[in-house]
Protein backbone atom coordinates (compact mmCIF):
# COMPACT_ATOMS: atom_id res chain seq x y z
CA UNK A 1 0.00 0.00 0.00
CA UNK A 2 1.46 3.50 -0.52
CA UNK A 3 0.23 6.72 0.02
CA UNK A 4 -1.70 8.25 -2.49
CA UNK A 5 -0.80 11.77 -3.58
CA UNK A 6 -4.13 13.92 -4.91
CA UNK A 7 -3.42 16.88 -7.03
CA UNK A 8 -4.16 19.79 -5.53
CA UNK A 9 -6.64 22.97 -6.89
CA UNK A 10 -6.82 26.17 -5.62
CA UNK A 11 -9.49 28.80 -4.88
CA UNK A 12 -8.85 31.77 -2.44
CA UNK A 13 -5.12 30.35 -1.02
CA UNK A 14 -7.21 27.43 0.12
CA UNK A 15 -5.76 24.20 -1.73
CA UNK A 16 -7.65 21.04 -1.56
CA UNK A 17 -8.50 18.07 -3.95
CA UNK A 18 -10.68 17.31 -6.10
CA UNK A 19 -13.42 15.81 -5.69
CA UNK A 20 -16.84 14.02 -7.84
CA UNK A 21 -20.42 13.79 -7.71
CA UNK A 22 -21.06 10.44 -7.22
CA UNK A 23 -24.62 8.74 -5.93
CA UNK A 24 -23.03 7.43 -2.19
CA UNK A 25 -24.46 3.64 -1.47
CA UNK A 26 -25.15 4.56 2.59
CA UNK A 27 -24.11 2.46 5.12
CA UNK A 28 -20.90 0.60 6.29
CA UNK A 29 -21.82 -2.68 6.84
CA UNK A 30 -18.52 -3.84 7.95
CA UNK A 31 -16.30 -3.50 11.31
CA UNK A 32 -14.76 -0.31 11.03
CA UNK A 33 -12.43 1.43 13.83
CA UNK A 34 -11.69 4.94 13.63
CA UNK A 35 -9.44 7.08 15.84
CA UNK A 36 -9.30 11.30 15.93
CA UNK A 37 -6.74 12.90 16.80
CA UNK A 38 -5.41 16.72 16.83
CA UNK A 39 -1.65 15.32 16.64
CA UNK A 40 -0.55 19.40 17.49
CA UNK A 41 1.59 19.46 14.71
CA UNK A 42 4.77 17.52 13.04
CA UNK A 43 2.42 14.31 12.76
CA UNK A 44 5.59 12.61 10.38
CA UNK A 45 7.23 12.39 13.33
CA UNK A 46 4.25 10.77 16.04
CA UNK A 47 2.04 8.49 13.21
CA UNK A 48 3.58 5.36 14.38
CA UNK A 49 2.02 6.01 17.97
CA UNK A 50 -1.07 5.63 16.10
CA UNK A 51 -0.04 2.27 14.85
CA UNK A 52 -0.90 -0.08 18.03
CA UNK A 53 -4.66 0.79 17.59
CA UNK A 54 -4.73 -0.94 13.75
CA UNK A 55 -7.54 1.46 13.01
CA UNK A 56 -8.93 1.68 9.41
CA UNK A 57 -9.51 5.07 9.17
CA UNK A 58 -7.25 8.12 11.13
CA UNK A 59 -8.64 11.44 11.16
CA UNK A 60 -5.42 13.85 11.91
CA UNK A 61 -5.89 17.61 12.96
CA UNK A 62 -2.89 19.49 12.44
CA UNK A 63 -0.85 17.08 10.11
CA UNK A 64 0.96 17.47 6.95
CA UNK A 65 -0.48 17.31 3.09
CA UNK A 66 0.48 14.20 0.93
CA UNK A 67 3.01 16.63 -0.89
CA UNK A 68 4.65 17.73 2.16
CA UNK A 69 5.31 14.16 3.65
CA UNK A 70 6.57 13.29 0.21
CA UNK A 71 9.14 16.04 0.69
CA UNK A 72 10.20 14.75 3.93
CA UNK A 73 10.23 11.15 2.19
CA UNK A 74 8.19 10.12 5.35
CA UNK A 75 5.96 7.18 4.38
CA UNK A 76 2.45 6.32 5.99
CA UNK A 77 1.63 2.92 4.49
CA UNK A 78 -2.18 4.30 3.70
CA UNK A 79 -4.26 3.36 1.03
CA UNK A 80 -5.74 6.91 0.40
CA UNK A 81 -4.92 10.28 1.87
CA UNK A 82 -7.25 13.38 1.66
CA UNK A 83 -6.05 16.53 2.93
CA UNK A 84 -7.15 20.16 2.65
CA UNK A 85 -5.72 23.45 4.20
CA UNK A 86 -3.98 26.45 3.49
CA UNK A 87 -0.67 25.43 5.30
CA UNK A 88 1.08 22.36 3.71
CA UNK A 89 2.85 21.85 7.29
CA UNK A 90 -0.62 21.77 9.19
CA UNK A 91 -4.01 20.92 7.73
CA UNK A 92 -6.65 18.23 8.33
CA UNK A 93 -6.13 14.70 6.85
CA UNK A 94 -7.86 11.71 6.65
CA UNK A 95 -6.13 8.61 6.25
CA UNK A 96 -7.51 4.93 5.09
CA UNK A 97 -6.10 1.48 5.56
CA UNK A 98 -7.06 -2.43 5.54
CA UNK A 99 -8.32 -1.92 2.17
CA UNK A 100 -11.16 0.71 3.12
CA UNK A 101 -10.87 3.95 0.80
CA UNK A 102 -11.64 7.60 0.74
CA UNK A 103 -13.37 10.18 -2.25
CA UNK A 104 -14.09 13.82 -0.89
CA UNK A 105 -17.87 14.13 -0.93
CA UNK A 106 -19.65 16.21 -2.81
CA UNK A 107 -20.10 19.15 -0.97
CA UNK A 108 -16.64 19.47 0.23
CA UNK A 109 -15.87 23.72 0.31
CA UNK A 110 -12.71 24.91 0.59
CA UNK A 111 -14.62 27.99 2.54
CA UNK A 112 -14.41 25.59 5.31
CA UNK A 113 -10.65 24.69 4.89
CA UNK A 114 -10.69 22.06 7.92
CA UNK A 115 -14.21 20.46 7.29
CA UNK A 116 -12.98 17.42 5.41
CA UNK A 117 -16.23 15.72 4.39
CA UNK A 118 -15.32 12.26 2.83
CA UNK A 119 -17.26 9.15 1.81
CA UNK A 120 -15.46 6.08 2.67
CA UNK A 121 -15.83 2.44 1.10
CA UNK A 122 -15.52 -0.95 2.91
CA UNK A 123 -13.36 -3.73 1.07
CA UNK A 124 -16.96 -5.21 -0.06
CA UNK A 125 -18.12 -2.21 -1.57
CA UNK A 126 -20.21 -0.27 1.22
CA UNK A 127 -20.25 3.31 1.63
CA UNK A 128 -20.79 5.15 4.36
CA UNK A 129 -20.21 9.25 4.99
CA UNK A 130 -17.32 10.35 7.64
CA UNK A 131 -17.02 14.06 8.05
CA UNK A 132 -13.09 15.36 9.73
CA UNK A 133 -13.34 18.50 11.93
CA UNK A 134 -10.71 21.02 13.11
CA UNK A 135 -12.68 23.64 14.05
CA UNK A 136 -10.66 26.57 14.27
CA UNK A 137 -10.26 30.48 14.55
CA UNK A 138 -10.92 32.43 11.46
CA UNK A 139 -9.02 35.15 10.34
CA UNK A 140 -10.96 38.02 9.27
CA UNK A 141 -14.41 36.80 10.61
CA UNK A 142 -14.85 35.93 14.35
CA UNK A 143 -18.28 35.20 14.21
CA UNK A 144 -16.81 32.26 12.36
CA UNK A 145 -14.41 31.24 15.13
CA UNK A 146 -14.68 27.51 16.17
CA UNK A 147 -17.94 26.54 16.80
CA UNK A 148 -19.45 29.26 14.83
CA UNK A 149 -17.77 28.05 11.75
CA UNK A 150 -19.54 24.66 12.02
CA UNK A 151 -23.26 26.15 12.64
CA UNK A 152 -22.90 27.96 9.27
CA UNK A 153 -21.70 24.67 7.71
CA UNK A 154 -24.42 22.54 9.22
CA UNK A 155 -27.19 25.80 7.95
CA UNK A 156 -25.40 25.22 4.34
CA UNK A 157 -24.44 21.48 4.01
CA UNK A 158 -26.69 19.67 6.68
CA UNK A 159 -29.37 18.34 3.74
CA UNK A 160 -26.46 16.45 2.03
CA UNK A 161 -26.03 14.29 5.37
CA UNK A 162 -26.89 10.18 4.75
CA UNK A 163 -27.73 8.39 7.96
CA UNK A 164 -24.69 6.38 8.37
CA UNK A 165 -22.79 9.89 8.88
CA UNK A 166 -20.14 10.45 11.63
CA UNK A 167 -18.83 13.65 12.16
CA UNK A 168 -15.53 13.50 14.47
CA UNK A 169 -12.93 15.63 15.23
CA UNK A 170 -11.64 18.91 17.53
CA UNK A 171 -14.70 21.16 17.25
CA UNK A 172 -12.81 23.63 19.99
CA UNK A 173 -15.64 24.20 21.77
CA UNK A 174 -18.04 23.30 24.85
CA UNK A 175 -20.94 24.35 26.44
CA UNK A 176 -19.44 26.28 28.87
CA UNK A 177 -18.17 28.68 26.98
CA UNK A 178 -21.28 29.00 24.89
CA UNK A 179 -21.64 32.75 26.43
CA UNK A 180 -19.45 33.66 23.92
CA UNK A 181 -20.62 33.63 20.99
CA UNK A 182 -23.43 35.00 19.27
CA UNK A 183 -26.41 32.87 20.07
CA UNK A 184 -26.93 32.64 15.99
CA UNK A 185 -24.29 30.65 16.11
CA UNK A 186 -22.82 29.56 19.87
CA UNK A 187 -22.40 25.59 21.00
CA UNK A 188 -26.30 25.66 22.19
CA UNK A 189 -26.99 26.07 18.52
CA UNK A 190 -24.63 23.83 16.89
CA UNK A 191 -26.42 20.87 19.03
CA UNK A 192 -29.67 22.24 18.21
CA UNK A 193 -28.88 21.73 14.30
CA UNK A 194 -27.58 18.48 15.09
CA UNK A 195 -30.60 17.10 17.01
CA UNK A 196 -32.74 18.33 14.00
CA UNK A 197 -30.47 15.69 12.06
CA UNK A 198 -30.74 13.02 15.14
CA UNK A 199 -27.11 13.29 15.70
CA UNK A 200 -25.55 13.10 19.00
CA UNK A 201 -22.26 13.28 20.95
CA UNK A 202 -21.34 9.55 21.45
CA UNK A 203 -19.87 10.43 24.53
CA UNK A 204 -22.35 11.98 25.50
CA UNK A 205 -25.19 9.59 24.83
CA UNK A 206 -22.95 6.40 26.14
CA UNK A 207 -22.41 7.86 29.36
CA UNK A 208 -25.93 9.75 29.84
CA UNK A 209 -23.84 12.94 30.46
CA UNK A 210 -24.97 16.88 29.42
CA UNK A 211 -22.60 19.29 27.62
CA UNK A 212 -20.90 21.32 29.55
CA UNK A 213 -20.78 18.61 32.90
CA UNK A 214 -18.17 16.71 31.10
CA UNK A 215 -15.93 14.47 33.69
CA UNK A 216 -12.94 13.24 31.20
CA UNK A 217 -11.34 16.02 28.78
CA UNK A 218 -10.11 15.32 25.50
CA UNK A 219 -7.45 18.24 25.33
CA UNK A 220 -5.25 20.20 28.11
CA UNK A 221 -4.39 23.75 27.60
CA UNK A 222 -0.59 24.08 26.60
CA UNK A 223 -0.22 20.54 27.94
CA UNK A 224 -1.23 21.01 31.26
CA UNK A 225 -2.43 18.43 33.08
CA UNK A 226 -4.27 20.28 35.25
CA UNK A 227 -5.80 22.22 32.77
CA UNK A 228 -8.29 19.80 31.15
CA UNK A 229 -11.27 20.49 28.59
CA UNK A 230 -13.65 18.67 26.86
CA UNK A 231 -13.44 19.95 23.01
CA UNK A 232 -13.45 16.79 20.71
CA UNK A 233 -16.27 15.10 19.88
CA UNK A 234 -17.68 11.82 17.59
CA UNK A 235 -21.01 12.77 16.61
CA UNK A 236 -23.56 10.22 14.78
CA UNK A 237 -27.16 9.15 14.62
CA UNK A 238 -28.49 7.43 17.88
CA UNK A 239 -29.25 4.37 16.57
CA UNK A 240 -25.66 4.19 15.23
CA UNK A 241 -24.50 5.34 18.32
CA UNK A 242 -26.36 2.04 20.81
CA UNK A 243 -24.24 -0.19 18.07
CA UNK A 244 -20.81 0.88 18.97
CA UNK A 245 -18.56 -2.01 20.30
CA UNK A 246 -16.35 0.16 21.57
CA UNK A 247 -15.82 4.32 22.05
CA UNK A 248 -13.14 5.75 24.21
CA UNK A 249 -10.89 8.57 25.03
CA UNK A 250 -7.10 8.29 25.39
CA UNK A 251 -5.31 9.18 28.75
CA UNK A 252 -2.74 11.75 29.65
CA UNK A 253 -0.04 9.42 28.19
CA UNK A 254 -0.34 11.21 25.43
CA UNK A 255 0.22 14.67 26.55
CA UNK A 256 4.11 13.68 25.29
CA UNK A 257 2.62 14.05 22.16
CA UNK A 258 -0.14 16.19 21.81
CA UNK A 259 -2.28 18.42 23.87
CA UNK A 260 -5.18 16.38 22.47
CA UNK A 261 -6.53 13.07 23.14
CA UNK A 262 -7.17 10.27 20.89
CA UNK A 263 -10.84 9.38 20.02
CA UNK A 264 -11.09 5.83 19.17
CA UNK A 265 -14.23 4.30 17.67
CA UNK A 266 -15.25 1.43 16.58
CA UNK A 267 -18.64 0.05 14.61
CA UNK A 268 -20.27 -3.62 14.72
CA UNK A 269 -21.03 -5.63 12.00
CA UNK A 270 -24.17 -5.28 11.17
Amino acid sequence: MTVENFPESESNGVKFCPYYFQQIKDGCGEKMKIISWNCNGGFRNKFQALEKFNADIWIIQESESPDYLKEKNIFIPANNHLWCGDKAFKGMSIFSFHGFTLRMADFFSPEFKYVLPTVVSSPRGEECSVTGIWASKVKGNPDWDYIGQMCVFMERYSRFFTPSMIMIGDFNSNMQWNHYHKKEHNYARFLELMSELEMFSAYHEINHIKHGHESLPTSYYHRDAARGFHIDYAFMGRQNISTLKNFSIEGKEWLKFSDHMPLVLETENE
